[in-house]
């Protein structure tokens, strides 16, 4: 029988440890911290919204801490089931921890939980976010869609997909 996708409550990955624990405390510090760049910065998204979407109750959404030495270094969010397979509605990492493999780690994760289940990945990236759309090819994501407003009015969200075969 194969086990559910994101069924572990914690999982140590070569340069870092996910864990479905999320405290307020930790809500607070990546709202806080991820507000102040982008692409939160340039959506006009705030800490609180933030901070919210990281607490509120949801039976599909899989949250996932990622800690270096203890200090919490971001965040997967995974949904799922979705559209034939899941969708990771957002990875991010505080700015000292981007550039050393981790979210590479992360989405190597999310692409092997995925494929026991399905045979795609997906998410979005907002069309200004040059350098996450950059990052999300490089694994061999494909932009499938634009959707125009979907968070802002002038900006539009790309739907990338990635084929797990």
């Amino acid at each position: 029988m194969t086990q559910q996708p994101f069924s572990n409550a914690h999982i140590p990955l070569a340069e870092c440890i996910l864990s479905r624990q999320l405290s307020s405390a930790d809500a607070e510090l990546l709202s806080e911290n991820f507000a102040l760049s982008d692409p939160w910065l340039t959506l006009g998204v705030s800490a609180t919204p933030l901070k919210h979407y990281f607490l509120r109750e949801d039976n599909h959404l899989y949250r996932y801490t990622v800690r270096v030495d203890n200090d919490l270094a971001g965040i997967i969010v995974l949904r799922y089931p979705w559209l034939r397979g899941p969708y990771i509605e957002l990875l991010g990492l505080v700015d000292s921890y981007r550039g050393q493999g981790i979210g590479t780690q992360l989405l190597d994760w999310a692409e092997s939980e995925a494929h026991h289940q399905s045979n795609n990945l997906w998410l979005a990236t907002s069309s200004f976010n040059h350098a996450a759309l950059q990052f999300y090819q490089r694994h061999g994501f494909q932009q499938i869609a634009t959707i125009e407003g979907l968070v802002h009015p002038n900006h539009d969200e790309l739907l990338l997909r990635k084929r797990l075969l």
